[in-house]
């Protein structure tokens, strides 16, 4: 936009546009316009702030040139001429987007009135595209910072993840590889079940640092070869409750707590720490009870060698309903064959019961 607004004149009479170029040169730029295509010329190449037009022009008139400068330029604000004759016509321009029109023969006081009311109009919407500019970059400038909060975010739960699963395996080197087991099954099983990716990330997650309250458990029971007495399974028994306290401070880990409390409840009701039964018990923690059966059954105990896959296959079917969700149960055992073990994992333990 120029020093001054710019008003083009389109007439194909030269009275009319001189008439009009007279009445407003002292306050705009005017620029003239002959016929509807000049005028279309200078819509492309100057920046037209309000546009004159005439109605009844040779070729092509003025109805045709406000449709065209409406469908380039929407924001040009345009008034039409007309005589008393085709004011209809004039009205009509109006549905068209032409903000008003002028009548034959018009005066200096009119003219000036019509058009700066166009330029005010015109002048505010650019005050308006400015400030929505402005609104825009900042929108941009925020959206920017919040994906970098987004990805600081991502980065530190990652991280405190890893530190909670280190200070795990610090503890318990037993229980590294067993809880990448438990969360790699949770998660091909939670799949099967038709779980979204976003929640099957959630829960291998929770899967992954499920056993983190056994960090405050004696080594002496942790690594006790035989069985525990009655005072040790107490003990034992309090590791999901400590789980839940270690994570509480942790915001980022709120999703993952339900998991941790209640990974030990039992289908039946039977299991701790609260008692949970059937749909009580959160469905995270249903799929991890079943997992980390699993993985149990996978490696060699003091009281016994490790289960050979249909012998695992075996003892879920024979638990589905009591220990175990007979859902979780069914997307187990879909999925644990040796075709399956091979497809979904490439951990060492598992290379003989794929074989």
């Amino acid at each position: 936009m120029l020093s001054r607004p710019t008003v083009l004149v389109v007439d194909d009479e030269l009275g009319p546009r001189e008439a009009f170029r007279m009445i407003l040169k002292e306050r705009y730029n005017v620029m003239t316009a002959s016929s509807g295509p000049l005028a279309l010329q200078f819509l492309t190449s100057e920046p037209i702030d309000v546009a004159i037009l005439d109605i009844k022009m040779l070729g092509m008139d003025g109805l045709e040139v406000l449709r065209e400068i409406k469908n380039r330029k929407p924001d040009v604000e345009v008034i039409m001429v007309t005589a008393y004759a085709s004011l209809e016509t004039a009205k009509e321009a109006m549905r068209y987007g032409a903000m008003d029109y002028l009548i034959k023969p018009f005066d200096r006081k009119e003219v000036e009135e019509v058009v700066d009311r166009g330029i005010s109009r015109r002048l505010q919407y650019l005050k308006n595209e400015k400030v929505m500019e402005e609104l825009r970059s900042i929108n941009e400038r925020l959206l920017n910072e919040i994906r970098g909060f987004r990805t600081q975010i991502k980065e530190n739960y990652e991280q405190t993840i890893q530190a909670l699963i280190t200070a795990i395996d610090a503890r318990d080197c037993y229980t590294k590889d067993h809880s990448e087991l438990v969360a790699a099954f949770s998660g091909l099983f939670a799949t099967g079940m038709g779980w979204p990716p976003d929640k099957v990330a959630v829960l291998q997650q929770a899967a992954l640092i499920h056993d983190i309250g056994k960090i405050a458990v004696s080594e002496n029971i942790l690594m006790k070869p035989g069985s525990l007495t009655k005072r040790e399974q107490q003990i034992m028994q309090q590791h999901p409750l400590i789980g839940v306290a270690i994570l509480s401070p942790i915001q980022l880990l709120r999703d993952i707590i339900p998991v941790v409390r209640s990974h030990h409840e039992r289908y039946d009701g039977k299991g701790y720490p609260d008692g949970l039964r059937k749909d009580e018990i959160p469905p995270g923690a249903r799929i991890v009870a079943v997992a980390d059966a699993i993985v149990a059954m996978l490696k060699d105990r003091p009281y016994r060698k490790a289960l050979a896959l249909e012998e695992i296959r075996m003892e879920l079917e024979r638990n589905s309903g009591g220990q175990f969700d007979p859902e979780v149960v069914q997307a187990a055992l879909s999925r644990l064959t040796p075709e399956g073990i091979k497809e979904k994992f490439t951990i060492p333990i598992l290379d003989n019961l794929a074989a």
